[in-house]
C-alpha cells in the first residue's frame, strides 16, 4: 500500500508540475532566437498525416530508416483494414515495449535490452498522429500494460470488450462516461480527479483507470484532456516551452489491439470519436508548489485485473 501511494504521488508530480503553471517567465531573447532559427520538421507515421512540428525540443530522438521500417504495421493488417483507414480520423500503428531505455534524457543506455530499442517507439500521440516523447504521449506500452499519463493531461482509459470500432459512438456503453466527464480546471481539484482515476472509478459495469492490461482483440476507449499551459525548462542555458508545438486539445477515441507479436509489440487500430478545445489548467491562488518532473513511471499497482 505504501508503494502504491508513493507511485500515485510520483505520477501527480510528473503530470501536474504546478511551479511551471504558476510562473509567468518568458523565454529569453536568446531562446526565442534559437527557436526562430530551428528548422521545423514533420514526421510521417502509418498512424496518420504529417503532424504539427516541434519548434524546439532538445531530447527528441531521430530514428533510422531501418527503425522506421520496424515500426510499420504488418502488411496483412494494412490490407485487411484498408477500407477502414480511408475514413478521416482513423489510423493504425505499432507500439514497441518500453524497456526503460529513455527514462533519463541525460543517460544513453547501451545494454543488451536497449541496444536494439527504437527511439520513441513505445510512445504515441493520437492528437498529433505520431510517435513522440514519453512526456507528450497519450499512450505508452510497458510490460503488457497500456498507460496514459502524459504531462499536464487528464487521461482516462476503459476496456469496452471485444467490440468492433465501427459500432462505437459517444453514446456507446462505456464511452458515454468519458463524454460526460467534466475536467477540473484548478490544479488542486484536477489532482484530486487524477488520484481518483489512478485508484479506479467504477460506473455501470465499467472501470476507468490510467493504466490497463493490453489484451489482443480487446477494444478500449480513451479520453485525453491535454490542458493548455506553459512548462518552461532549461537546457544548457536555453529556456524552452516543453509544450511548444504540441496540440493541446480534448479528444475522445477508441482503439483495438489487432495483433500482439512475439517481439513484445502490439498493433493498434483506432478512430477518433470527438475533439474540442482543451481547457487551461490554472494554479491555485493560495498555493505554490515547486516540483520538477523528471521521469515517467509505469504504475502496476494502479492497473485493474
Amino acid at each position: 500500500m505504501r508503494r502504491f501511494w508513493f507511485l500515485v504521488l510520483a505520477m501527480i508530480l510528473m503530470v501536474f508540475p504546478l511551479s511551471f503553471l504558476a510562473q509567468n517567465t518568458s523565454p529569453t531573447p536568446a531562446a526565442q532566437t534559437l527557436r526562430a532559427a530551428e528548422p521545423r520538421s514533420a514526421e510521417r507515421s502509418r498512424g496518420g498525416q504529417n503532424s504539427a512540428s516541434r519548434s524546439f525540443f532538445p531530447f527528441k530522438n531521430k530514428r533510422t530508416k531501418d527503425q522506421e521500417k520496424q515500426l510499420l504495421p504488418n502488411s496483412e493488417d494494412l490490407a485487411k483494414y484498408a477500407d477502414f483507414l480511408k475514413h478521416s480520423g482513423t489510423g493504425i500503428f505499432r507500439l514497441m515495449n518500453d524497456a526503460g531505455c529513455e527514462s533519463n534524457v541525460y543517460v544513453i543506455r547501451v545494454d543488451e535490452n536497449c541496444k536494439n530499442s527504437i527511439p520513441d517507439g513505445s510512445f504515441y500521440s493520437f492528437r498529433e498522429k505520431e510517435y513522440t516523447t514519453a512526456y507528450l504521449s497519450d499512450l505508452r506500452f510497458k510490460d503488457g500494460i497500456f498507460v496514459s499519463d502524459g504531462i499536464l493531461s487528464q487521461n482516462i482509459l476503459v476496456r469496452l470488450g471485444e467490440l468492433q470500432l465501427d459500432d462505437l459512438s459517444l453514446q456507446s456503453a462505456g464511452v458515454k462516461y468519458l463524454a460526460d466527464f467534466v475536467p477540473e480546471t484548478v490544479s488542486s481539484e484536477a489532482t484530486k480527479q487524477f488520484v481518483q482515476i489512478v485508484k479506479g472509478v467504477r460506473a455501470d459495469r465499467y472501470e476507468y483507470r490510467k493504466a490497463l492490461p493490453a489484451q489482443e482483440n480487446m477494444t478500449y476507449a480513451l479520453r485525453v484532456i491535454a490542458y493548455r499551459g506553459n512548462i518552461y525548462r532549461n537546457f544548457r542555458g536555453w529556456i524552452y516551452n516543453l509544450l511548444d508545438g504540441d496540440k493541446r486539445i480534448d479528444m475522445i477515441l477508441a482503439f483495438r489491439v489487432i495483433r500482439k507479436d512475439s517481439d513484445g509489440s502490439v498493433t493498434l487500430l483506432w478512430k477518433e470519436l470527438d475533439r474540442k478545445k482543451a481547457p487551461r489548467l490554472e494554479a491555485d491562488k493560495k498555493k505554490k508548489i515547486t516540483v520538477r518532473p523528471d521521469s515517467q513511471i509505469s504504475n502496476r499497482d494502479a492497473v485493474g485485473s
